[in-house]
This record gives structure tokens, sequence and C-alpha cells, in this order.
């Protein structure tokens, strides 16, 4: 196995608020993330992961409380663009079409307060997006798409519920106490220096037993990435606190984070050092 970047290990960066998931673009002024949430600061280990987008169900013609066509040119609004979200509305989706092949990133309202996930990937041909509506939701959408790109946004407000898989909340809120045993192993040995590389190890054990029973509990398609996690971890880094500096850490990852994005479950990070 190669271990991406182990050797070269940069011990004093450190991120706020969002993590993991940070795509490469800015929206509305804020850097965007995407995948992966924080609820406390603590030292950033890793390179940015961008969910890739997957299918989202249109809605019926007849489920529809109304919609707006939007038309831009990218890279990006200086402000949000303002949505006129119709009483009822339970599910905006936004049918994204773009003029060349781009990436995008695209949130609605303020997704991370909401526990909420921006969502990221490529627009080539119309992909379906979808956010949750609820009270504490804002009516502004922001959105990034490279530059010279044409799109077109067709927002539609529906009145039925965001169809979230219930069993996939469940085992991103798994995943995400894996990952933090993680982070919190590299972070307390490299960062914090609360313990040695024996403790280390120790914690990257619990962590891979654990993504071992995940994956064999799993009853969704995250089975096989949950045991890949499993396998990366057991073979470990070989600098002590450099787990998340592995190439193949973050590779295995990837999917389970774009799966829990566009669930709007992300993987969170459960900080034990830091705040």
């Amino acid at each position: 196995m190669i271990w991406g970047d182990a050797g070269a290990r940069r011990p004093s960066r450190v991120w706020t608020g969002v993590t993991l998931a940070a795509a490469a673009v800015v929206l509305a002024g804020c850097a965007s993330t995407a995948g992966v949430a924080s609820i406390a600061q603590t030292p950033e280990a890793s390179p940015p992961v961008i969910p890739e987008a997957t299918p989202v169900a249109a809605p019926a013609a007849d489920a529809m409380l109304g919609e707006q066509t939007l038309t831009g040119v990218g890279p990006r609004f200086e402000e949000k663009i303002a949505l006129t979200v119709p009483g009822g509305t339970r599910t905006v989706r936004v049918d994204l079409t773009c003029g060349a092949e781009s990436r995008f990133t695209a949130e609605l309202g303020d997704a991370m307060m909401l526990g909420q996930a921006p969502l990221s990937g490529v627009c080539e041909g119309s992909r379906t997006l979808a956010w949750p509506w609820v009270a504490q939701s804002a009516p502004a959408l922001s959105l990034w798409v490279e530059p010279d790109v044409e799109w077109t946004a067709v927002v539609t407000y529906s009145p039925e519920a965001f169809a979230q898989d219930e069993v996939l909340v469940e085992e991103c809120a798994a995943y995400s106490q894996i990952h933090s045993q993680v982070t919190n192993a590299d972070d307390g040995y490299g960062f914090y220096a609360a313990f040695g590389a024996d403790e280390w190890n120790a914690r990257l054990d619990a962590a891979a037993r654990a993504a071992e029973v995940l994956a064999a509990s799993s009853q969704t398609a995250l089975a096989d990435e949950f045991a890949a996690v499993q396998v990366v971890l057991m073979e470990r880094s070989p600098i002590p606190g450099g787990m998340t500096e592995v190439q193949e850490y973050w590779e295995t990852q990837r999917p389970i984070a774009e799966a829990c994005a566009w669930n709007h479950s992300e993987i969170v990070v459960h900080a034990e050092f830091g705040g």
C-alpha cells in the first residue's frame, strides 16, 4: 500500500467549524464545505473531501407548490440568491444544468446550522439536488460553478417530505464515532502531546474494531466501504499520529462522506481536544 504523503506531516494546521470536506470554492464570501462537519474547534488533519452528486428523484408534477428558474454565469454570486418559498414546502429541489462540464457547490441557507449539508460534485448535464425545508430554513441559495460556465437552476418546491434514509442516518452517526476516534488519536498524540505512541495505537485498534463491527452489521450499500476503512486502519500509518495524513484513509472514507452528505446526515467530528 502506498501511504500518500504520510512522510510529510504538517504539525500546526488548524481549522475552525467545518472539517474534512471543504470544497475549494467560496460561497457568498465564506468558505464552503460538504461531507463532514465538526462540533468543536479541532486541529486540521486532512486534505479536502468533496462529495460527488448522487441521484435524487424529481417531484411528480402534481406534487409541486411552485418553481423558479434562475440563470447565471460562474463562478459565483456575490450574494445569495433569494428564493420565493411557498407555504407548505417540505422539500426544495434544484435541477442544475451547466453549459459545460463543471464542478459545483450549492447550499440552501445555513446548512451547517440546520444539520444539513452543502452539496458538491460535477455538473454534467442536469443534476438534481435536494434539501429538507424546515421552519428554521432560510430562503437563500448559494451556488458556485467554475468561471465562465453558464448555468440554469430550476428550483422546485414540494409538499413531500425529504426522503432521508433513516438507516443511513444511524450508520453515518456510527461512522462519525469511528472517524472521531481516529481524529482524536492523531490530535492527542501529535498536536496536543496528551499521550504517547502506545495509546495512539490502542485508539486506532479500537477504531478498527468498531469499523469491523459496523461493516458486519451494515444494512446499506456502505458495508464494503466500512470494511475498507477497517483494513486501512489495521494496516496503519507508519508514523504515529499520522493516520489522517494518509491518502488511503481519505480515499476509503470519500464514498461514505458522499452518501452521508447527500442524505443530509453528515459525518461529525466529536472533538476530544481543542474547543
